[in-house]
């Protein structure tokens, strides 16, 4: 009986499981190119700006399939080979069941053929037995002794046995069906039809854009883990966020939080075991709820990030620095907020708008945005401040701060950028060779401390 293996090659599988990436991500791009009718328009939004979201969305579903599917490459390959062998063992071990006789003369039968079943997703070999006097019918076990026996075919008009019989055709054959009570007869033709491979030009250019290469598969897997962990954070923080909302209707005039590290949202410290207080502006160290308890700052700095400057902020996004700060709060041209450490000195100090509000201006004028550079060739986006966007005097002209200030020419602003950098080469540098150092030293035999013997007593 001949063998038929079923388990190929790990290339077979590798290619086969490429071309149903291909053709899935295939599937999902052309959604993209599928032109949008009046009645799936969203109320406002054109038919381009739906086109190009429509366009987003699919480009992100090819990506994260291709994506999936490298993941689950090798998993699929190896459970696939393992399914084939399995087969071939089960055909090769299967043993045909004994002692089958002939049902017209008595004979014992002989297996001449098996073959592999998946009937009902249960896997059987089926022996075919025939006599050694050729005697109809023919016989069919499976190695689990089960017989296989064939349904009659039975008239479509009255249901009565028919007789089939087979013609064969210039291109293939015919299978006829008449029936022993009524005559009809029921003609099927069949038609050779030899496969042959399809030629797909774009299939290798469509491979190298959907299956990843292993860097590629890397850096989606990484990207997962990035998103898997982000959401498990965002619930986390949901859930907090609840337990918190039903303590504070619990204690409307706040609490303490348990544990430590919790950071305030006014001066930005982190906060020890027991000193901060929650309530409905947020987390705060007891030195800024003291302060804002005793009216010296509105409990809303801690919850309207918008409405106040830090002296952080004047510097990042004016470049004002210390002395001139001072100078200008000594003047009277600006005014502060001290939070005091328990009525006492200095603990952190800010910039209310609501106290400069014709010297400084909302905060969303001044907000840092991102702009492209190139680099290396390479087109990258970074945050440049407000003032590179706009005409500062024009844009900040119902503001006494713009008056004050003078904008950086552009040499010497590239002059400032070039020597910061160089600075930080430096720094870079020596503290790579103070690592250098470092390497050597240890690397460095250690030298013995020669000791004197002891001396003999005479």
């Amino acid at each position: 009986m001949d063998s038929k293996a079923n388990l190929k090659s790990y290339q077979h599988y590798a290619d086969l499981y490429d071309r149903f990436t291909v053709e899935r991500c295939r599937e999902l791009e052309a959604l993209s190119i599928r032109e949008i009718t009046d009645e799936e328009l969203p109320e406002g939004i054109t038919k381009e700006r739906a086109g190009a979201i429509m366009k987003w969305a699919c480009d992100m579903r090819v990506r994260f399939t291709a994506g999936e599917r490298y993941l689950k490459r090798e998993e699929t390959i190896r459970d696939w080979m393992d399914r084939d062998r399995k087969k071939d063992e089960l055909y090769e071990s299967a043993e045909a069941p004994e002692d089958i006789r002939c049902l017209t003369c008595r004979n014992r039968m002989k297996p001449t053929c098996k073959d592999l079943w998946d009937l009902d997703d249960k896997e059987r070999v089926l022996f075919m037995y025939d006599c050694p006097n050729q005697c109809m019918p023919r016989r069919a076990f499976f190695n689990d002794g089960e017989e296989w026996r064939t349904k009659p075919k039975l008239c479509v008009n009255c249901t009565e046995p028919v007789i089939t019989t087979s013609e064969e055709r210039p291109n293939g054959y015919a299978t006829v069906n008449t029936c022993t009570e009524c005559g009809h007869l029921q003609t099927d033709e069949h038609e050779w039809h030899k496969e042959e491979d399809v030629y797909d030009e774009n299939f290798a250019k469509d491979r190298d854009r959907f299956c990843l290469t292993e860097e590629e598969g890397k850096k989606f897997q990484e990207e997962k883990w990035n998103l898997e962990r982000l959401g498990k954070f965002n619930k986390e923080w949901e859930e907090k966020q609840e337990r918190l909302k039903k303590r504070l209707d619990e204690n409307p005039k706040g609490f303490h939080l348990e544990g430590a590290g919790y950071t305030c949202a006014i001066c930005r410290t982190d906060t020890p075991e027991g000193d901060n207080w929650y309530d409905d502006h947020g987390i705060k160290c007891l030195v800024c709820q003291k302060a804002i308890d005793e009216g010296e700052i509105p409990a809303t700095v801690a919850s309207d990030k918008e409405s106040w400057y830090s002296k952080y902020d004047l510097e990042d996004r004016f470049s004002l620095k210390g002395a001139t700060l001072r100078t200008w709060l000594k003047e009277g041209i600006i005014k502060s907020r001290i939070v005091s450490h328990y009525g006492k000195g200095t603990h952190y100090e800010l910039f209310l708008i609501e106290d400069n509000k014709e010297f400084l201006p909302p905060k969303e004028l001044t907000k840092s945005q991102f702009g492209n550079e190139i680099i290396n060739g390479e087109k990258r986006q970074r945050l440049y401040p407000w003032y590179r966007f706009v005409d500062p005097f024009e844009h900040l002209k119902d503001y006494g701060i713009i008056k004050h200030m003078r904008v950086v020419p552009e040499d010497e602003m590239r002059e400032r950028e070039e020597a910061k950098k160089k600075k930080e080469e430096e720094r870079t540098k020596r503290w790579e060779e103070k690592r250098a150092r470092r390497k050597l030293i240890k690397k460095a035999p250690r030298k013995r401390k020669k000791t004197n013997p002891p001396k003999e007593d005479v």
